[in-house]
């Protein structure tokens, strides 16, 4: 393939002479560097040609960033760069499109339902929870039962001790605490206590009993099975304690001194009392081993009722402990050992001695299978 003849040029614009006369026309300002030449120094494409210096002063120097004194005055005179789309609907009206274009009411999440339900419930809960601690469940009656009639004066005292009010929540009554404050009184002992709802509470409580009497030092004390100190005098001996007269004289429980002696086991032989020898006091004999005798001899005397029937109980010698009946037998138990067994032989003895008219004598039950009787003066 052969190139173009020698001296060929292709064809410019801006000839006039198409057919080519060998000079070239010259080129206007607008058409010089049309399609080739040299690029521009400042590729910044929002650069003005340097003959429109009024353009570039206006221009902001940073129009991407919306930077520079152009944007900032503009904010200034609140003025916002916020394209809007325009409101159009396809195929509908303008009043369609605002309707398309208005926000979406959010579904109800079914968590967000759970959890005004459950707090509903709660509130419901609280409520019906006060009402039924401060409105329905309030103690207005309170019953005293003890082991005898007691005058309303004393069923207060007693009311009053345990710390139970009216109009407490019978619900959130602390028998615990109950017990602790009757205990407390030396007068006292703690049974139950009994709520009926809605609004009553039975208080079972017992006055301690007293069941003998000994002297110490020339001091009469009273005291119940535990060894708890009862009552005391010192003019135990005088004619008007033996009348039981002196208003000044200890009483029990609405006893005086001579009913104390008629109704109440003596207890003798005695080595020392340690201490607890005031009114309200527990005693602690000097003998650890007089004492559990003391308390053992004593309690099966109340499970078998025939605390009444004695009269005296001498505890000198533990290995020969001795019983005075007031129906005038002398019983000989001989070693603290199987108590309850020789108190009921003892009984079953004596209602037979009673019955064939045997009085008086000594009723031996060392050995309670093989009880045997003496006669007096034998």
């Amino acid at each position: 393939m052969q190139g173009p003849p020698e001296g060929f040029r292709p064809k410019k614009a801006g000839d006039r002479n198409m057919a080519g006369t060998g000079e070239q026309p010259e080129i206007r300002d607008w058409q010089r560097n049309t399609w080739y030449g040299p690029s521009p120094a400042d590729p910044t494409p929002f650069d003005e040609p340097d003959d429109a210096p009024e353009l570039r002063e206006s221009r902001s120097e940073n129009v991407n960033e919306h930077k520079g004194a152009f944007w900032a005055q503009n904010v200034e005179k609140g003025y916002t760069f916020v394209k809007q789309k325009p409101l159009r609907s396809k195929g509908g009206s303008q009043s369609a499109a605002r309707k398309r274009q208005r926000p979406e009411r959010k579904p109800i999440k079914i968590k967000h339902l759970g959890m005004k339900i459950t707090a509903i419930a709660a509130a419901v809960l609280i409520l019906t929870g006060f009402g039924l601690r401060y409105l329905v469940f309030n103690i207005s009656q309170i019953d005293v039962v003890t082991g005898r009639n007691l005058s309303d004066e004393a069923k207060r005292e007693i009311i009053r001790i345990s710390g139970i009010r009216m109009g407490d929540n019978i619900l959130t009554l602390n028998s615990d605490e109950v017990e602790k404050r009757i205990v407390s009184d030396w007068r006292l002992q703690f049974r139950y206590v009994e709520k009926e709802l809605p609004h009553r509470v039975i208080l079972n409580v017992k006055e301690r009993e007293a069941s003998c009497w000994l002297t110490w030092c020339g001091i009469m004390y009273v005291l119940d099975k535990n060894l708890m100190v009862l009552g005391e005098t010192e003019q135990y001996n005088s004619p008007a304690a033996q009348g039981g007269t002196d208003e000044k004289l200890v009483t029990v429980y609405g006893k005086n001194l001579q009913q104390i002696r008629d109704e109440l086991v003596q207890v003798t032989g005695i080595s020392s009392i340690q201490a607890g020898n005031r009114t309200g006091q527990t005693m602690v004999f000097a003998s650890a081993e007089q004492e559990a005798v003391f308390k053992n001899l004593f309690l099966e005397m109340k499970v078998l009722g025939c605390t009444e029937l004695i009269q005296e109980a001498d505890l000198r010698d533990l290995n020969s402990l001795l019983l005075v009946t007031r129906t005038g037998y002398t019983v000989g138990l001989g070693n603290a050992q199987d108590i309850h067994a020789k108190l009921r032989s003892m009984l079953l003895v004596q209602n037979e001695l009673i019955r064939q008219g045997m009085v008086g004598g000594t009723i031996h039950v060392n050995n309670p299978e093989t009880p045997s009787w003496s006669p007096p003066g034998t």
